[in-house]
């Protein structure tokens, strides 16, 4: 029995940055036996201070710049990621079919998949 069955992660920055670290992160989940089961990304903005700091300094000319800033540059947004955890499956060994190539479990006799039989 895990610790907790639902886990939520968050990830800040750009969008191809936190995806790009969920999927890392994912991987490691997995092995403990939490998957994915939601993501919401929420960009990034700019507060009503930051606007009201550019508004004032906009009498000593380097408002401008600071405005211009800020419509080119978004700030990094949240992506959260709810991981559930899933029970681990035993997998059985598996042994490779010579004539299809497909995974079968070790003491299957016949492939299902193109019906060759196995030797014992």
């Amino acid at each position: 029995m895990p610790l907790q069955e639902t886990i939520v992660r968050i990830y800040n920055g750009n969008q191809r940055g936190a995806a790009s670290a969920f999927k890392r992160d994912a991987k490691y989940m997995a092995k403990k036996g939490y998957y994915p089961v939601s993501q919401s990304y929420q960009p990034g903005s700019w507060g009503c201070f930051a606007f009201l700091v550019a508004l004032a300094l906009c009498f000593i000319l380097i408002g401008i710049f600071v405005f211009i800033y800020m419509l080119i540059v978004k700030p990094g947004g949240t992506l959260s990621v709810t991981y559930e955890y899933r029970a681990g499956t035993t997998f059985e060994e598996e042994k490779l079919c010579p004539q299809c190539a497909e995974k079968v479990k070790k003491a299957a006799k016949i492939c299902r998949y193109c019906t060759h039989q196995f030797e014992e």
